[in-house]
């Protein structure tokens, strides 16, 4: 009777946990990568309902076997042929490159994990906006993408006294590339800041009170008691005292050095690998993608203007340490 009495503790839980997932739908090339998809939006559901507060009903994932199919796919839907993927919420339906296209199967997942944040949230919210940095801030954290490139972004702006009012990452981010990289950094670390101060339940207040059509400074001030202004203040001073004693710490010069340096390394092992990969396919195959630089906002406004974005704009210029996008 316990066994059986467990087992039906198991089968109800596991049902329950199902009940969570939105309905998911893929189209892929291999089998193998389909599962690949879903074991990913498996494991990112739990986190990005609890960030959120939310889920779609359902996600229907096309990753495109080639740059051709997702080119013609890309074009049907008004998306910038470039793009490392897109969703549009208002259809439920990420679309993505196959994992050769981005470089590798360790580009894939943070591409698709970046997608699936801006369904979510667009769950959330109900058709309203998000403030960009929330958005952007959520995307990274979720893919993993902080570590040296957001570190050192944000020590320098701390350095350099040059970090950007939170009212000005709202609805669109810099063109300038330090300013850019900056706007990305701070998103990340305020998400985080968020987070660990706060907890999950800020997020979701914040959305909650979003998707309520409350001003950005009232759903702020309802989850940390702090509104826009004394959140950006608190906030700040943190980032200088982390940052700076960073910098003392590892002496200025010798941080941009060891920073100049992993990338450097870095880019050459990139460069190394896409020319192994080349030498080893016929030409007939398509060259695999350098990464694909992250969208930002105003680039994949045409395609998600329904989430908050405003269109017509070109492809950003290249971000200080990434590669060109390939042609």
């Amino acid at each position: 009777m316990r066994l059986l009495a467990a087992a039906a503790c198991l089968l109800a839980l596991s049902l329950a946990w199902a009940a969570e997932l939105p309905h998911l739908s893929i189209l892929a090339p291999t089998p193998e990568l389909a599962a690949h998809v879903r074991q990913v939006v498996e494991q990112s559901a739990p986190r990005l309902r609890a960030w959120t507060g939310a889920a779609p009903a359902r996600i229907r994932v096309e990753v495109a076997a080639d740059h051709a199919a997702f080119a013609q796919r890309a074009q049907a839907l008004g998306a910038p042929l470039w793009a490392a993927g897109l969703a549009l919420p208002q259809q439920d339906l990420i679309l993505l490159r196959s994992p050769r296209q981005l470089g590798g199967p360790e580009q894939f997942a943070p591409v698709l994990q970046h997608e699936l944040m801006h369904l979510y949230l667009a769950a959330g919210l109900r058709g309203r906006r998000a403030p960009l940095w929330l958005e952007e801030g959520l995307a990274l954290l979720l893919s993993g993408e902080g570590g040296w490139t957001r570190a050192e972004a944000m020590t320098r702006a701390v350095l350099s006294d040059k970090l950007l009012p939170l009212a000005e990452l709202e609805r669109t981010f810099p063109a300038e590339p330090f300013q850019a990289a900056v706007a990305y950094a701070q998103s990340y670390y305020l998400v985080s800041w968020l987070l660990k101060n706060h907890g999950e339940e800020s997020l979701r207040s914040i959305v909650a009170s979003l998707a309520q059509d409350r001003p950005l400074t009232a759903a702020l001030h309802r989850a940390t008691g702090r509104g826009l202004a004394a959140l950006q203040d608190a906030f700040f001073a943190d980032m200088r005292s982390r940052f700076s004693w960073l910098a003392v710490l590892t002496g200025g010069g010798f941080l941009w050095a060891l920073v100049s340096l992993v990338a450097m390394v870095g880019l050459v092992l990139r460069r190394r690998g896409q020319r192994a990969r080349l030498r080893g396919s016929s030409p007939r195959e398509e060259e695999p993608l350098a990464r694909p630089r992250r969208r930002e906002a105003r680039d994949r406004l045409r395609v998600l203007g329904e989430a908050g974005m405003q269109p017509g704009l070109e492809a950003p210029p290249e971000g200080p340490g990434e590669e060109p996008r390939q042609k």
